[in-house]
């Protein structure tokens, strides 16, 4: 009894020294064990930070993106209600030319060329040709191929050759023949490479060949939206648009006719002129001369329209 009653004691002191060291070991962790929490905390924190600083930036990206839509939709608008507001202009001007020649005398016939009139001198740099006036020098010849023109090839040719008269030394000229056929928007260019060239004799005898040549080729449709496009390119300071007037909305982007004029207005910009030239049954449709007189105002242009 007395061998068990001292290991006891024994087991005691050794359990009293474990427990001891314990505390004493507790104590000096203790302050790096409270760093390694707080320090964790914090890291929470900061990535909680990270978190909505992510949010808040990405929020920001988007409203800065929506703002760039909105300013350009305003811009696209800015400018269609600027065309829309010439095409108002120039109808309101054709109706009180309307009025106005209607308390003075009747309806003249549809203008035809003089005979004997005689040539513009060579020193001006005016263009005429059937009243159509201007100031430009270098022009773009735009001939309508689509197949209801066919029975009027010969007044189409005829009237190209007159503007290529008209043209003096000095100047500068192309032609761009167009229509819509199955596979697209088919575009002819005299020069080939779509330059403009100068005036002379041999230049003017090869670009009314040229147009003869499209004469058995009148096809398809007008996508007249895709020829202003494609002539814009050109250098030419006016564009002479010799068509029948009756675009099919389903060439031109299934716009009726007095949208597509603001839509060409819109893509000019008023960087050239455009003038119009009605050719064929102009009368029977009233539509036709709405359309290319509103075209031609609205763009700083001369209009005419011509019979065979």
């Amino acid at each position: 009894m007395k061998f068990a009653g001292v290991y006891s004691m024994s087991a005691v002191d050794l359990f009293a020294s474990a427990m001891g060291a314990f505390i004493i070991i507790t104590i000096i962790l203790m302050p790096d064990y409270q760093k390694e929490v707080r320090l964790e905390g914090h890291l929470a924190y900061l990535e909680a930070l990270a978190q909505r600083s992510d949010a808040r930036l990405d929020e920001s990206e988007l409203g800065v993106e929506r703002l760039v839509v909105a300013l350009s939709a305003a811009q696209t608008r800015h400018q269609e209600l600027e065309a829309e507001e010439d095409i108002v202009s120039s109808e309101i001007e054709t109706q009180n030319a309307r009025l106005q020649a209607a308390k003075t005398e009747p309806a003249p016939p549809p203008p035809v060329e003089e005979e004997g009139e005689e040539p513009a001198p060579t020193n001006l740099v005016t263009f005429r040709f059937l009243g159509l006036k201007t100031e430009e020098t270098r022009f773009l010849l735009m001939v309508d191929m689509n197949k209801y023109l066919a029975e009027h090839r010969d007044l189409v040719q005829a009237s190209v050759a007159r503007a290529l008269e008209s043209l003096q030394p000095g100047m500068e000229f192309g032609v761009l023949g167009f229509q819509q056929l199955d596979s697209g928007p088919a575009f002819y260019h005299w020069p080939e490479n779509g330059d403009l060239v100068r005036v002379t004799p041999r230049n003017r005898r090869q670009a009314l060949r040229f147009v003869n040549g499209l004469s058995g080729r009148f096809d398809g449709g007008s996508p007249l939206l895709a020829a202003f496009r494609e002539a814009f390119r050109s250098e030419a300071g006016a564009l002479i648009l010799l068509s029948d007037g009756l675009p099919n909305p389903l060439f031109n982007e299934d716009l009726p006719p007095r949208t597509l004029a603001q839509q060409i207005t819109v893509a000019n910009g008023g960087n050239v002129e455009i003038h119009a030239v009605t050719i064929g049954d102009y009368f029977k449709y009233q539509g036709t001369v709405e359309f290319m007189e509103t075209l031609a105002r609205a763009n700083s242009g001369g209009f005419l329209a011509l019979a065979q």
